[in-house]
């Protein structure tokens, strides 16, 4: 029986590959197939999906870091160990203000990146990750009087342009000279009232020890939901690899993880958009172990990784930077990097049946050109997949 052969790029193979969890790897042909790579555009591929750490360190588990193209693995060993480095700055404020909220006797609960970094050894590749700030929970009557003694610690009051609290869940963040932000929250979304997001994140958490002293991070069951929760739902860039990545190595550590709560809590009025919230986990459980015929819990259809990761490579060779090791500036302000976003959102938009990219408030012209290029954007992908199909071989 013939059949049509996968779509998808082998770069984009190689790395979907060498990320997934929980499968056993056969690390010689993984090896051979990074070695056939083309690495163009691949740097700025790692770089917007956030991974560079979880490939990096994958691919020096596997011992296959040197089969890599010259030029990717270079620029990839200098980017991870910057992110490395400025991780421990991260953790050295995470330290300072830990031991700081013992001094004050704030009950305090770490969130996020501080927290995911210190469950190495439970959640593997958990540190995996990119960390610009600390930010931790503390009781909604703690918070003010808390944000006042910090400042009085040598921390001020940083916000950024435009900056209020009010509909933040967080105060303002503090700085102390170090370039890492603290962030106060006083719960963990917009839409759970501070004593309940308190009660549920001390109620399980677990002890941990810092160089600050002891602290509590999340129970697993709440580091899941506050991934999910803080992916940019229903925003397409959701969709990257750095959200996922909270989720899948929840999992792959098969963590005791309380999922009746989670469906509760999926059904309940805590999230914009509770299907696309299940096709996102979907996503994210193809990253462990795709085989599996069952998912922990009843979700929607998700969304296809491999033929995104491959679009969006497409996007990067044909719209990058001269150098071909050199990721571009996906979030910078130049056109060349707004007509990327675009083509790369209303791409993941379309696989996912969302409408076009929410109109900004601005005048109609701008607005009804935002809108035309959305569109235009969205034509492109569809035919790039029907081209795609055609051009793809059959076999047996």
């Amino acid at each position: 029986m013939r059949r049509q052969a996968s779509p998808i790029d082998p770069a984009v193979e190689a790395v979907l590959q060498t990320l997934r969890l929980g499968a056993e790897v056969d690390a010689a042909g993984l090896a051979r197939r990074w070695a056939a790579v083309d690495p163009a555009g691949l740097a700025a591929l790692v770089e917007y999906e956030g991974c560079v750490l979880w490939l990096y360190q994958r691919l020096q588990e596997l011992h296959i870091l040197g089969a890599a193209p010259t030029e990717f693995v270079e620029w990839l060993s200098a980017r991870a160990h910057r992110l490395m480095a400025y991780n421990l700055v991260v953790d050295a404020q995470r330290d300072q203000l830990v031991r700081l909220l013992n001094e004050f006797r704030v009950p305090h609960v770490l969130l996020k990146g501080a927290a995911r970094r210190l469950m190495a050894d439970v959640h593997a590749y958990g540190s995996a990750r990119t960390t610009t700030d600390v930010d931790v929970l503390v009781p909604h009557e703690f918070a003010g009087p808390t944000w006042a003694r910090l400042q009085s610690a040598g921390f001020v009051s940083t916000p950024g342009p435009g900056f209020t609290c009010e509909g933040h869940f967080h105060l303002p963040p503090l700085r102390n000279g170090g370039g890492v932000a603290v962030e106060l929250h006083t719960s963990t979304s917009t839409f759970v009232p501070a004593p309940v997001a308190w009660e549920r994140m001390r109620g399980s958490a677990r002890v941990a020890q810092c160089q600050g002293g002891p602290t509590q991070v999340p129970s697993a069951t709440e580091l899941l939901w506050h991934g999910i929760t803080h992916a940019p739902l229903p925003h397409a860039g959701a969709f990257r690899i750095r959200y996922f990545q909270d989720a899948a190595v929840n999992w792959a550590a098969r963590a005791e993880i309380d999922w009746d709560q989670i469906s509760t809590r999926l059904a309940s009025l805590e999230l914009p958009d509770p299907i696309l919230a299940r096709r996102w986990l979907g996503t994210a459980w193809n990253l462990v172990q795709p085989d599996r015929s069952t998912r922990p819990i009843g979700t929607a259809s998700a969304l296809h990784l491999g033929r995104a990761l491959t679009w969006r490579l497409t996007v990067f060779r044909r719209f990058g930077e001269a150098r071909s090791d050199a990721a571009p500036q996906v979030w910078g302000p130049r056109l060349v990097s707004r007509g990327r976003r675009l083509l790369i959102d209303e791409a993941t938009r379309a696989e996912l049946g969302l409408p076009l990219i929410p109109q900004p408030r601005t005048a109609f012209a701008p607005r009804a050109g935002r809108r035309l290029a959305a569109a235009a954007a969205g034509v492109c992908y569809r035919g790039w997949c029907t081209l795609r199909r055609a051009q793809t071989p059959m076999e047996e």
